[in-house]
């Protein structure tokens, strides 16, 4: 396209011409190919053309669109204040936006965190910010709250139960962090509402009405993205404030949208048991737990929608008959509704279910009403949108949702409130770049960047162009290259110096109040390394190492805070402060505390104990429920997939604890290669034992001769790399040689069939009737030459010698493996259809044969 407009002198002097001045504003967001095209159209030179140019690096955030910063670092570094041959630089660091503490305390973080060779960017005099507006004497330090989980001390006293049961108690209690961070917003937004908060409103044209209080509308809670937004947004409805989350997602996910879409399937199709029970159990209905048990009971086997109309005729007259007259309704409606789908439009049969059920009233009269009802409009708007296109019919239009849910597209929650309304705001920090706001909250300043972008096998730079992973195709591995680890970091460098623009963006949007959140897990190993920065030079930028290594905001605003001297009380030795006009005030929050400061005045106060008689009849009801131990409670717990290793282990786990253990217990098998640090030590019993597996697998039909081909046949599985030159020094030559001297190694020679190493997934019931699906691996499957069906596992155990007697041997194997053995024999006979004859077990080490019942 350059060389086609470079080409086109006609089409080039005329757009020259028409642009009289050339502006090209937000220069720190451009990319290469709108660069070129300003270059071709524009005229004259840089010293005496008609190319204007205005923007701050420091707030270029879109990188992911392209954007290069590196273009205006290179005019800024280029043009001059007093230009000879190249352009005019004026720099605009006045700031009539924001309070002085906020100003100071951005300059205080970037003057320490943001370089040239970590974020990019030259952080210094030039470029800090200069307080220019006009606000009064009231101090505003800057907030920087971090919240913690408080760490349980150790008890060696407690048992394993009781250590487990703590940590389920924990688990219970404790927030998450998205909670945790927005119910502390909502804390600090209740102070200074009722505190008498106010902000200086410059739009105001009456001088003495400037300074006016606060309100909802003033205040911005800033999130990199919208993950928590669900959490937010459900605390700011527990605590009844307005919070308005503008979100690409959680259209789906409504209730009320949820709702009417169960309607319309039940409508389209009333035999779904989920959204025909769950319309059951919505307002315009009625139905409880108990009535919905009760339709169950009728016939269990139907499906629910005929169980409802068998319970309304057979309580029209019975002990049931208001639940029974609730149905009736319920089922006269959707008879109507089914029919109004056949003939009318899907937009009239939405807005009838509407004024049937009257469920846009209710909702409009719940929490958040406004929002909801706005979703329902939402809905009829989609349905009479759809109508438009070429397809027709409920059927297609809840296809159609289902196949935007089963993508991961959503609508977005419905606009409900407009610029002026009074409402809390949530955003993104890329959709608050240019504007402003009074009281801004920056949360999620503890989590970790997104680093996705770096797990795929490639990566792309538009100056180095394609870098991927290396394949071995003989391993099938794949594993980072020297040209990708070079990009890698490269490219995480990019994105760290991307994220240092973001947090300057977050923090300069406050105009009066910046309040800065954040989580951590272990608060006095945090504080810990965020002192390491005191012993730095106080004059000198953090180092490029502590720069680099962050992984989240905190990681950057906490070393640096560690330097100034609002952090005097979480430093554990003194330290010299850097002396500068910004203002801090620091918390450090533990969960523990802060959900006792949540606690309310009515459960802070006392209640009066009221003396009345207590029914001992239904005190010993309520124990004996309590007390009541539920006898289905292992077809609950029960997995429903597992191996046969697994059932195994679990039924021989009491009689191993209670007798001599003879044997090196096979847990798992080693899926990969060891890695060189641990092959230098001795193979374990599992891996001896998954070697020797190996190679009765691979071995020749026709055996041995000789322990000489037995040492040719393993370097021959080396070099196929199916072993190790390690691995294969535990197989003992004389041991394979042996197998095929015994009686069943005869019968493998000159069997008709034999099959190895066969997977199997079958499905097993147990005596109760609860099924579970196992899955295991055949060691061998021989048929042999009379016709025989012979199922052949090999065991690696080590026999100690209290069990050199083959009777007691054979006992002791039949209990260890008949399990297992048994579930061979029935996957074969399920799977195969083939019968199993017998069943034997050769033990390696000792070279025995054992037939097994």
């Amino acid at each position: 396209m350059e060389r086609r407009m470079r080409g086109n002198f006609h089409v080039r002097c005329e757009w020259g011409e028409k642009l009289e001045m050339n502006s090209k504003a937000y220069l720190s967001i451009f990319n290469m190919l709108q660069e070129t095209i300003v270059q071709i159209v524009k005229s004259g030179s840089e010293a005496d053309g008609n190319l204007f140019m205005v923007g701050d690096v420091k707030q270029s955030i879109y990188r992911f669109r392209l954007a290069e910063p590196m273009l205006f670092l290179n005019k800024y570094t280029q043009f001059e204040e007093e230009p000879i041959t190249n352009g005019l630089k004026i720099d605009l660091n006045a700031n009539f936006r924001s309070r002085e503490e906020v100003l100071h305390g951005t300059n205080f973080i970037f003057e320490q965190i943001m370089g040239e060779t970590v974020g990019e960017i030259v952080y210094d005099e030039k470029a800090g910010l200069k307080p220019s507006a006009p606000y009064d004497e009231v101090e505003m330090p800057i907030e920087l709250t971090i919240l913690y989980e408080e760490q349980a001390e150790a008890q060696p006293e407690q048992t394993e139960t009781d250590e487990l049961e703590l940590k389920q108690l924990e688990t219970e209690e404790e927030l998450k962090k998205s909670q945790q961070e927005a119910r502390y917003i909502i804390k600090r937004i209740r102070e200074l509402m009722d505190n008498g908060a106010t902000v200086y409103d410059a739009k105001e044209k009456d001088p003495s009405k400037r300074v006016r209080p606060l309100e909802y509308r003033d205040i911005v809670i800033l999130m990199r993205s919208m993950t928590w937004s669900s959490e937010l947004v459900e605390e700011f409805k527990a605590a009844e404030i307005p919070l308005y989350a503008e979100s690409s997602k959680g259209y789906f996910e409504a209730l009320e949208v949820m709702v009417m879409l169960n309607v319309l399937n039940i409508v389209d199709n009333p035999y779904q048991d989920i959204p025909l029970a769950s319309i059951l159990r919505a307002p315009f209905v009625g139905c409880n737990e108990n009535e919905l048990a009760l339709i169950r009971l009728i016939d269990r086997k139907v499906p629910f929608y005929e169980a409802v109309k068998m319970f309304v005729k057979e309580e029209r007259s019975g002990l049931n008959i208001a639940t029974a007259e609730k149905l009736q309704r319920f089922l006269y409606q959707l008879d109507k509704w089914r029919n109004l789908a056949r003939r009318g439009s899907l937009s009239d049969l939405v807005w009838q279910i509407y004024i049937d059920t009257n469920y846009y009233e209710m909702v409009g009269a719940m929490a958040n009403g406004k929002q909801r009802q706005a979703n329902l409009r939402t809905l009829h708007d989609r349905a009479l949108m759809y109508e438009k296109t070429s397809f027709r019919g409920l059927f297609r239009f809840l296809r159609f949702i289902d196949r935007m849910k089963s993508r991961g597209d959503d609508l977005g929650v419905a606009k409900s409130i407009g610029e002026k309304d009074n409402v809390v705001r949530l955003v993104t920090i890329h959709s608050s770049k240019g504007l402003e706001y009074p009281v801004v909250f920056v949360a999620g300043l503890g989590r970790s960047f997104n680093q996705m972008d770096f797990s795929n096998p490639y990566l792309f730079d538009q100056q180095f162009g394609l870098a991927v992973k290396a394949i071995d195709p003989d391993d099938r591995i794949m594993y980072t290259s020297l040209p990708f680890l070079a990009m890698k970091e490269k490219k995480i460098l990019e994105m760290k110096a991307e994220e240092m623009r973001v947090l300057y963006v977050a923090m300069t949007r406050a105009k009066e109040r910046l309040i800065l959140v954040g989580s951590v897990k272990n608060w006095d190993k945090t504080r810990a390394t965020w002192c390491e920065s005191q012993q730095i030079a106080r004059d000198a930028m953090l180092p490029d190492y502590l720069r680099a290594r962050a992984k989240s905001y905190l990681d950057w605003i906490g070393p640096a805070i560690a330097r100034h001297a609002c952090f005097e009380n979480y430093s554990d030795e003194p330290f010299t402060a850097i002396e500068h006009p910004s203002k801090w005030q620091v918390s450090a929050i533990s969960n523990t505390t802060f959900m006792h400061s949540l606690k309310t005045d009515e459960e802070n106060e006392s209640i009066d104990v009221l003396d009345q008689e207590v029914d001992e009849h239904l005190l010993e009801q309520l124990h004996q429920r309590f007390n009541t131990t539920y006898p289905f409670k292992e077809s609950i717990t029960k997995k429903s997939k597992t191996s046969v290793s697994e059932i195994k282990r679990v039924e021989n786990l009491q009689r191993e604890e209670e007798s001599d253990t003879y044997f090196l217990q096979t847990k798992s098998t080693s899926t990969y290669k060891r890695p060189l640090f641990l092959q230098e030590k001795a193979l374990t019993a599992t891996e001896i034992g998954t070697v020797v597996h190996t190679v009765m697998q691979h071995a020749p039909k026709e055996g041995f001769t000789n322990e000489a081909d037995v040492q040719n046949y393993l370097q021959a599985l080396v070099e196929k790399k199916l072993l190790t030159n390690e691995e294969i020094k535990v197989v003992e030559p004389e041991k394979v040689l042996q197998f095929f001297a015994t009686s069943i190694g005869q019968r493998f020679v000159h069997a008709r069939q034999i099959h190895r190493e066969i997977p199997f997934t079958m499905s097993l019931t147990d005596d109760v009737g609860d099924s579970q699906i196992v899955q295991g691996i055949i060691d061998c499957l021989i048929e042999d030459a009379d016709g025989k069906w012979v199922l052949l596992d090999y065991k690696t155990d080590k026999i100690l010698p209290s069990f050199s007697q083959e009777q007691a041997l054979k006992d002791e194997m039949e209990k260890r493996y008949a399990v297992q053995l048994r579930i061979y024999s029935q996957a074969i006979e399920s799977v195969l259809n083939l019968q199993v004859d017998e069943k034997i077990l050769y033990l390696y080490n000792a070279q025995k044969e054992l037939r097994l019942n």
